[in-house]
């Protein structure tokens, strides 16, 4: 009883009901209109749709308080006219509430022309209205936007931040320096096809894969690493040449860390330099496999024995 009285229960149950209901008699084919109630299900599958539900709940406050300005402009708005033409024009400004209508239809720059001020200081409220409208309804527009940029980049932060704390030679940082790291990156796509690496290239950076496969081609195997893997984290310290060619499978979201920016990090925080130089050597002393580490590599046949290669 507690799941059937939930929202996207009750969504499911008037979605089905106007094929259950002639079944019982009647011509009820008017509930099937309900059934475009599932398209609010999107949002279970769609981040971008939560994440605008999202900032409308946190923003709610300021929306509510937009609405209230609004509607006090158009309250405003409704009165001058009747004030200004209800003796003359009694059928469309003969009360505040007939003029409402045309304070709307004004405020919003739709100007539907069915109700029209004719005396000139009827034009220069409604001159004045329009111009208040294009100013005050932006309001709301920019708090939505804002928060859900916001939401947005949170979430992508949140993700990143995850993927940055996963690398041995980052895992251990507190949260203070993971952040730093993190801003470092830089965001690059790959299209299928398309080559990340090169075996023999010199090695001057590490990638984060965000979304998308990429195959890495060894001598004797091949490997296929998706989103939450990274790679190539011995290059950014010491300037090895790549093992391996690095290929994109499918369209690709890579977050890329420049081997001079984290040195240029480390300059500036000795803490970081000091225990990313010492995860570098154990992680070297473990694999000696220079840029693509075996360890790492190891790590992925793992998941593509468990998982068929979606490693998360």
């Amino acid at each position: 009883m507690r799941y059937a009285m939930q929202p996207f229960a009750v969504i499911d149950l008037l979605a089905v009901l106007p094929f259950w209901l002639p079944l019982v008699g009647g011509d009820l084919r008017a509930f099937v209109v309900f059934r475009l109630l599932r398209f609010l299900k999107l949002a279970r599958y769609s981040p971008a749709l939560r994440s605008l539900a999202s900032a409308l709940v946190s923003e709610w406050r300021a929306l509510v308080a937009s609405f209230v300005i609004i509607c006090g402009i158009v309250l405003l708005a409704a009165s001058a006219l009747h004030l200004i033409e209800g003796d003359v024009q009694p059928e469309a400004f003969g009360s505040i509430p007939v003029s409402i209508w045309w304070a709307i239809a004004t405020f919003t720059t739709v100007g539907y022309g069915d109700v029209v001020p004719v005396t000139a200081a009827g034009k220069v409220v409604g001159g004045i209205v329009m111009l208040m409208g294009y100013g005050l309804l932006v309001l709301p527009i920019g708090v939505v936007a804002t928060a859900f940029a916001r939401e947005i980049h949170s979430r992508e932060f949140v993700i990143t931040w995850g993927m940055v704390a996963r690398v041995p030679l980052f895992e251990d940082l507190n949260a203070a320096d993971i952040a730093e790291v993190t801003g470092l990156l830089h965001s690059q796509t790959a299209e299928a096809g398309e080559f990340i690496a090169r075996e023999g290239d010199a090695g001057t950076s590490m990638f984060f894969i965000a979304s998308g496969t990429v195959e890495i081609s060894l001598n004797d195997r091949t490997i296929t690493m998706c989103e939450g893997n990274f790679l190539g984290e011995m290059a950014v310290l010491h300037r090895t040449q790549r093992s391996a060619t690095v290929m994109a499978t499918s369209r690709c979201r890579l977050l890329v860390l420049d081997g001079d920016d984290l040195h240029r990090l480390m300059r500036r925080n000795t803490a970081i330099a000091r225990w990313v130089r010492e995860a570098a050597r154990e992680r070297l002393a473990e694999t000696q496999a220079g840029d693509m580490a075996r360890k790492e590599l190891a790590e992925a046949d793992v998941g593509s024995d468990t998982d068929d290669g979606d490693r998360t």
